[in-house]
C-alpha cells in the first residue's frame, strides 16, 4: 500500500514506525483488549512484558526514597514505579536503533481509524520534534497551533503539557537524552518527561488525536498520591509546597520557551509554522 507524503507516493510500510506496546501477561483484560486492536486494524504490535514491582523492596537503586519524603511526603506507587521502568527499558531499545523513531503505547488504547496511514504522516513530520505525542490526557489544558500537516492533522505546541504516556513517537536521539535525564527516579515518568526546560527536547502533540483510552479496562497505576499513603488530609504546608513546585515548574517552561524565542526569533521554539 502506498500514501502520498512530501509531495512523493512513498511505500506505507517504510514509512512506518515499529510499534511497542506496554502490557502485563497478569493482566489478560488489557492484553487481550489490544491484540483485538492488532487484528482489528491489521497491524504489528510488539508487546513489551511490563515491569511489575509490587513492593518498595522492589524498586529500582535509582528510585530517590529522600526526594520523594522530602518533596512530597509520599512514596511512589509500585504501578507508578513500574510504568517508569518500562518506558525507560524500552527507550534503551529505541536509543540503539536506527529507525527514524518508535512508536510506544500502553495496551488500554483505542487506535483510530486509518491508524497506519496517519502514523505513517506522522513520522513525515520528525524533522519538527523529537516526542510527538498521539493524544492527550489533560482535555483543560489548550496548546497553540504549530504546524499544519494536512487539512485534518496539526502539531500543537503547549507550554503546559498535556501529560500521559499512553501513545507517542520517539526519536532514538531523544530517548538518549531521556535516560540521561531519568538516572534518578523520582516522580511519575509522565511528570519526568514534561520537564523539556531541563532536557531540552521538541515536545509537540498531534491532534486530532489518534487514539483515545478504553475507560471500562481496569488501571495498573493504582491509588496514588497523598491519600494513597496517609488516612489524614494533606496539611497546610504541604499543599503550599505542591503549589510552589507546580508554579515554579510553570515559570522554568515559559521563561526556557521565551529564551529560546530571544536566540532564535526565526526558527524559535515559539515560531509558528503554519
Amino acid at each position: 500500500m502506498n500514501i502520498k507524503t512530501g509531495g512523493m507516493i512513498v511505500s506505507l510500510k517504510k514509512c512506518m514506525p515499529p510499534i511497542h506496546v506496554i502490557s502485563m501477561a497478569s493482566h489478560p483484560e488489557r492484553r487481550h483488549h489490544i491484540s483485538a486492536e492488532a487484528r482489528r486494524l491489521q497491524v504489528h504490535l510488539n508487546l513489551f512484558e511490563a515491569c511489575a514491582p509490587r513492593h518498595i523492596a522492589d524498586y529500582p537503586n535509582s528510585y530517590d526514597q529522600t526526594y520523594r519524603k522530602k518533596y512530597f511526603g509520599y512514596e511512589m506507587t509500585p504501578g507508578e514505579v513500574g510504568c517508569f521502568m518500562s518506558h525507560r527499558s524500552l527507550w534503551q531499545q529505541c536509543a540503539q536503533s536506527d529507525d527514524v523513531a518508535w512508536c510506544i503505547l500502553e495496551d488500554d488504547v483505542v487506535l483510530g481509524p486509518n491508524f497506519v496511514e496517519k502514523i505513517a504522516l506522522a513520522i513525515d513530520t520528525a524533522g519538527e520534534w523529537d516526542i510527538l505525542r498521539l493524544m492527550s490526557e489533560r482535555w483543560d489544558r489548550q496548546g497553540k497551533l504549530y504546524l499544519r500537516v494536512n487539512n485534518e492533522f496539526r502539531l500543537m505546541r503547549y507550554v503546559r503539557q498535556p501529560q500521559g504516556t499512553a501513545a507517542y513517537l520517539i526519536r532514538p536521539d531523544a530517548a538518549k537524552v531521556l535516560l540521561k535525564h531519568t538516572e534518578k527516579m523520582r516522580d511519575a515518568v509522565d511528570k519526568v518527561m514534561d520537564q523539556y526546560w531541563l532536557h531540552g527536547l521538541r515536545m509537540l502533540v498531534l491532534e486530532p488525536a489518534l487514539v483515545s483510552i478504553d475507560v471500562k479496562l481496569p488501571s495498573i497505576i493504582q491509588e496514588r498520591g497523598w491519600s494513597a499513603e496517609h488516612r489524614s488530609s494533606r496539611p497546610f504546608w504541604r499543599r503550599l509546597q505542591r503549589e510552589v513546585r507546580n508554579g515554579w515548574e510553570s515559570l522554568c517552561a515559559r521563561s526556557y520557551l521565551w529564551a529560546q524565542t530571544f536566540r532564535n526569533p526565526v526558527h524559535g521554539y515559539w515560531t509558528f509554522r503554519k
